[in-house]
């Protein structure tokens, strides 16, 4: 009895202590993803006293920023520590705007150089900066060190997002004596609009869009890159269910302001509107999208925004695939030869083009099928033309197209660096297959790292495994069947997250067929008998795919 009594002494204050520590804590013992839960749960208590303009309850700030803090003490090195760090700095910045309490904006400080001098290589340290460079210039009024980090933003990350705006804030101080500048930079709210840190954006292009039953793909396209925020608006009278896209500190012409019509099941319209004289809303007015998926694109800045209709597929790996399963053979390929106009792609030795090398290869590949099989084939483009990346698998969805095959050339540092290589879409791995995606996206390894976060949730799609097996009969078919005369190097299947195949609705591979940097390989591709085997033989690729799910 005595034992029974000990044991129920230690039980209770099992429960006690537990209660002391709070659900968190609990939460962080009890399950692996808890630290993960803890930063959300952290940032979205942030967001919600940002969005509610009129909180003054400082303890409910203090409250947010002690859970934050609590959080990425407890895992300094967790992958979200970075993004912890930033809004902490927000936090206390957003603070000091409310209650101007000079300690707030020493914090904020000091959050963001930790921020910087912690994770130099993180997409967010140039962000940190760069609010640190306007905390400088506005709020202590020391123009001279604002200098200093606009211009280390400039130097250490001139690739990065805040390079552009950095820049332009070095500019407005160097043409301005310290005192203008200290009254331009000043000013309240009211007399001068935040969105003034970056260039105004102008909308001075149509919206486009790219629209079947189950698919449609709009791109907004600023003068200027632009911060953004989007949401669902429920439906409101006559007013259906709409997704909208702020984009701040822009601007929109009048004459691009008219509703373009859609009606495809998915969007009855699009509009854009000045919402007021610093920000652009642009509207798609709902019939049934199911999801969304929204990312940008540099050179130039574009906004994409993908919606899908029908109930979201839950997908698991069988055997054999979904497409085999239900009979879905290959009746049109569209082939897409990479880069084009403006674009010029990699330049090789003796100033060969990757645009121009990959359309004869293209040509060839189209040709081929034409003529050999009964499939349906369309090239992205037939001639010098430039063609931006997201229309590229736009134009594959309209066509409702079963294959997508983009093709490329690599160039490397290393002028010995040769081989074949394919791709499908999925997260990269390795530094190569992160550097490869950069250098056909055109993007900063900042801008491949938020593709990266947007391909998380679609890492459950059947087309990856589809993409995998498609990649892999054309990249065998390629090196075994060039072995045969000309000795090729296999550098494998791999995986990365190329703008051009987000968002395909079919199987969709990018295959790299040479080096223009290694002086071996450009003499062969200078050679147009070895330009049609390698259209060969990804033919025979396609085909190899082909022939299973058509039981041929």
């Amino acid at each position: 009895m005595r034992n029974f009594f000990v044991f129920l002494s230690i039980f209770f204050l099992i429960i006690v202590f537990s209660s002391f520590l709070g659900p968190e804590r609990v939460l962080a013992q009890s399950t692996p993803d808890a630290q993960n839960k803890r930063f959300d749960m952290a940032t979205y208590k942030f967001n919600n006293l940002t969005f509610n303009q009129g909180e003054t309850n400082r303890d409910r700030w203090l409250q947010s920023v002690q859970s934050l803090k609590m959080s990425y003490h407890r895992s300094p090195s967790h992958s979200k520590a970075p993004l912890a760090l930033f809004t902490l700095g927000k936090m206390y910045e957003e603070m000091y705007d409310r209650f101007q309490d000079a300690h707030y904006i020493t914090e904020a400080v000091g959050y963001y150089e930790d921020l910087a001098d912690l994770f130099p290589k993180d997409a967010l340290a140039d962000d940190a900066l760069f609010n640190l460079g306007n905390i400088s210039l506005k709020k202590k009024k020391n123009v001279k060190k604002a200098k200093k980090v606009f211009a280390r933003i400039i130097a250490v990350y001139p690739s990065g997002d805040m390079a552009e705006s950095a820049a332009f804030m070095l500019r407005n101080i160097n043409t301005k004596d310290a005192n203008a500048s200290s009254d331009i930079f000043t000013k309240t709210k009211k007399e001068q609009p935040s969105t003034v840190e970056r260039p105004m954006a102008y909308l001075s292009q149509p919206i486009r869009y790219w629209s079947t039953k189950n698919y449609t793909r709009v791109v907004i396209e600023p003068s200027v890159p632009v911060q953004f925020k989007e949401a669902f608006l429920k439906a409101d009278g006559e007013l259906p269910r709409r997704l909208y896209i702020d984009l701040y500190n822009s601007r929109i012409a009048p004459t691009f302001q008219n509703p373009i019509p859609i009606r495809d099941g998915l969007l009855k319209q699009v509009r854009g509107a000045q919402f007021d004289k610093n920000t652009v809303r642009v509207v798609l007015d709902t019939d049934s999208v199911s999801d969304y998926k929204i990312f940008t694109m540099e050179d130039p800045f574009r906004v994409v925004i993908d919606v899908t209709g029908g109930s979201k597929p839950q997908f698991k790996e069988k055997l054999p695939t979904l497409a085999e399963q239900f009979g879905l053979g290959v009746k049109t390929i569209v082939i897409d030869p990479g880069h084009g106009g403006k674009d010029p792609g990699a330049i090789g030795l003796n100033g060969l083009q990757e645009k121009d090398i990959v359309l004869k290869v293209a040509k060839k590949v189209a040709a081929i099928l034409q003529k050999e099989t009964a499939f349906k084939v369309l090239l992205t483009r037939d001639r010098d033309i430039f063609i931006p990346l997201e229309e590229r698998t736009a134009i594959a969805n309209t066509k409702e197209a079963d294959l997508f095959v983009s093709i490329h050339a690599n160039s490397a540092p290393n002028n010995q660096a040769r081989g074949v290589e394919t791709y499908f879409l999925s997260l990269a791995t390795s530094r190569e297959e992160m550097n490869a995606a950069a250098r056909e996206n055109a993007a900063s390894s900042s801008q491949i790292s938020d593709l990266q976060k947007i391909l998380q949730d679609l890492m459950q799609n059947s087309k990856i495994e589809e993409s995998s097996r498609l990649a892999s009969c054309v990249q065998g078919e390629l090196v075994t069947g060039l072995n045969k005369k000309y000795p090729v190097k296999n550098l494998g299947i791999k995986k990365a997250p190329f703008i051009v195949l987000i968002g395909a609705q079919m199987p969709a591979i990018l295959t790299e067929i040479a080096f223009l940097t290694n002086p071996e390989e450009v003499c062969r591709l200078q050679d147009d008998r070895y330009l049609e085997s390698i259209a060969h033989y990804i033919v025979s690729g396609v085909r190899q795919y082909a022939a299973k799910l058509n039981g041929m």
